[in-house]
């Protein structure tokens, strides 16, 4: 029998907060104050690179460049992650073999140091070196789904005996103007400043940056060490849709079999699930495709879905959001909430699901899904489960 992969730690940087509680107490709150998004103030992190790394900003004057904002966005989130993990003291690594613990903290654009650019690779290696993480690491890159690929990666890992304990997840800067003005010429950035996954206006995201880190561990390692975990992560799948290099096949049959697959893997029958967290980046073409992917994989039982498009209140963290939502799908398991797709206030007939438009809700729920795509075609499909 494969080995039980346990969440053990969260660790989240986002334009909602720099922990996971700061993070959470604003989703689930954020559809009684939703604003529009620019990058001047909701969805670009008022930061100080020197406030708590003293290796940063003591030779710079100017803005912190993207590079800089990648390394001190996920140092944050895996300091958090491995803190709730209890396997990080502040000065050292705890109750783990470095050898045995290994890293996937993927970015999925190069960082620009200044005007220099850096492989995506740089950033998986600074933080395994920073926490001292002797085990397998990688980086991987897959679009707008690096977050959700990185953590099936690592889910993988321990399952294969690999290690004992991943450290997985990705971050995304503010995107560089070179690479923001691509999106740009795409169409697919928000004519007003305001992502509105699902409804009748949307035309397009904001741009949010931030990370997103989970601790995974073996249920036989978490066991010796007496923690309880947040959620299991009971299934994953991954896929593509080779289209074309910026749009997703019309019918959503490609996503709607990784989903299969996913719940296969998690042992699960379509009516066990009740909570999505959507794709969601209120494109015209990618909601629609997403609400048929949803519809096609669950049948009459899409409509009793509870979906929230956690990207209304954080933007679009492009790498980061994967797992990012992740996160929030962990979260909204734990505290029995669904939270609410903050700026959805008139929905698209075309879209005709429940995407919990600005206001969250309680609910009871065991099993939920994490959605993830990206241009290019991956896709991404996690399952958390109570544990």
């Amino acid at each position: 029998m494969a080995e039980k992969v346990l969440v053990i730690g969260l660790g989240v940087v986002s334009p909602l907060g720099r922990s996971v509680e700061e993070n959470w107490k604003n989703l689930v709150g954020a559809g009684l104050r939703a604003r529009p998004q620019s990058k001047s103030h909701s969805t670009q992190l008022n930061f100080n690179p020197g406030s708590s790394n003293p290796n940063f900003g003591q030779t710079r004057r100017s803005a912190p460049t993207g590079f800089e904002r990648a390394c001190e966005f996920s140092r944050w989130a895996a300091a958090e992650a491995l803190t709730d993990a209890g396997l990080w003291d502040g000065n050292g690594l705890q109750d783990i073999d470095p050898e045995r613990i290994s890293c996937t903290v993927s970015a999925s654009k190069p960082l620009f140091d200044e005007n220099r650019p850096l492989p995506p690779d740089v950033i998986n290696d600074y933080v395994a070196d920073q926490f001292g993480l002797e085990g397998e690491r990688r980086n991987v890159i897959a679009a707008c789904a690096t977050g959700a690929y990185s953590i099936a990666l690592g889910a993988s890992w321990i399952e294969q005996g690999i290690c004992d304990v991943v450290l997985a997840g990705s971050v995304e800067p503010y995107p560089h103007p070179l690479i923001a003005a691509g999106f740009r010429q795409m169409g697919v950035i928000s004519s007003d400043g305001v992502t509105r996954p699902f409804d009748q206006r949307r035309s397009g995201f904001t741009f949010g940056e931030g990370a997103g880190v989970v601790v995974l561990e073996s249920a036989r390692h978490a066991s010796r060490r007496h923690v309880r975990p947040s959620a299991r992560l009971s299934g994953w799948a991954l896929g593509s849709d080779s289209h074309s290099a910026v749009a997703f096949n019309s019918n959503g049959a490609r996503i709607a079999e990784v989903i299969d697959r996913a719940l296969d893997r998690a042992g699960l029958a379509k009516e066990m699930v009740r909570h999505v967290n959507a794709h969601g980046t209120a494109t015209r073409l990618n909601d629609w495709i997403e609400t048929q992917a949803l519809q096609k994989a669950f049948g009459p039982h899409a409509e009793h879905l509870m979906i929230s498009a956690t990207k209304a209140s954080t933007g679009h963290l492009l790498g980061a959001s994967g797992s990012v939502e992740l996160i929030f799908t962990v979260l909204a398991l734990c505290h029995q909430f669904v939270p609410p797709t903050a700026t959805l206030k008139k929905p698209d007939p075309k879209c005709p699901l429940d995407y919990t438009p600005r206001t969250g809700h309680a609910a009871a729920f065991e099993h939920a899904l994490s959605l993830s795509f990206g241009f290019g075609g991956p896709i991404g499909v996690l399952v958390v489960s109570g544990s």
